[in-house]
């Protein structure tokens, strides 16, 4: 069940046109790329006639860029951190299985995507800003939103065979592009008409935390 909660907007014209802006860019910039996103595509698509309405709500586009980023990241990980907390309430903390703390990182995201279009909108982004190619824009997010995240990748290691560092934050580097390439190949199958794939969301959320556990779990090689 998806408890990320999407922020509605107030009823002034003020707040719907910024939130015109931010569903426009996140978007236009998701489905067409950052770099090939102009603010004149992002006020068309938001049906803006003001030229300079991004420049007065967020500055310029890496403005807007950071707007989507707070309005996203920041209830994604009160929603890991209360799964976590509730898992180590129920389970205790030392009980936690590797699938359980996997599920706990992916979940959240993940069912969020399958519930709501803009969601679907906005992994397409993600990806893009934690690639290598995002490097220009990891300013934006790194260390300011990923304390939960951070905290449960520490966990994991406790059941990683890998033991050497390089390995270990290949192995974590490898499960989040996975885990969000995975995503995002379920948008793209869906498309923005919303088609059904024929895996059910249950069985596709079952299969993305046990393949996600698994490239953790592997032995390393001899």
């Amino acid at each position: 069940m998806n408890k990320v909660a999407t922020k509605t907007s107030g009823s002034s014209k003020s707040e719907r046109t910024r939130e015109a802006l931010l569903l426009a860019g996140e978007e236009l910039m998701g489905w067409k790329g950052i770099e090939a996103t102009s603010v004149r595509d992002i006020n068309e698509k938001a049906k803006q006639k003001n030229t300079s309405a991004i420049g007065y709500y967020f500055q310029n586009k890496e403005g807007l860029l950071q707007a989507i980023l707070d309005r996203r990241m920041v209830p994604l990980d009160d929603d890991r951190r209360a799964r976590w907390d509730d898992l180590k309430n129920t389970k205790g903390a030392k009980n936690l299985t590797l699938r359980d703390l996997v599920g706990v990182q992916v979940l959240p995201l993940a069912e969020a995507v399958l519930a709501e279009p803009a969601w679907r909108n906005y992994v397409l982004l993600l990806a893009q800003l934690v690639s290598a190619h995002g490097a220009p824009y990891q300013h934006l997010w790194r260390d300011k939103y990923d304390k939960t995240s951070g905290d449960i990748i520490a966990a994991m290691r406790n059941h990683m065979a890998a033991t050497d560092d390089d390995a270990w934050r290949q192995r974590i580097s490898d499960m989040i592009t996975f885990s969000i390439g995975s995503l995002c190949e379920r948008t793209y199958v869906m498309g923005r008409s919303g088609k059904a794939p024929s895996l059910s969301d249950d069985r596709y959320l079952s299969n993305l935390v046990q393949t996600a556990t698994a490239i953790l779990s592997v032995s390393e090689p001899d």
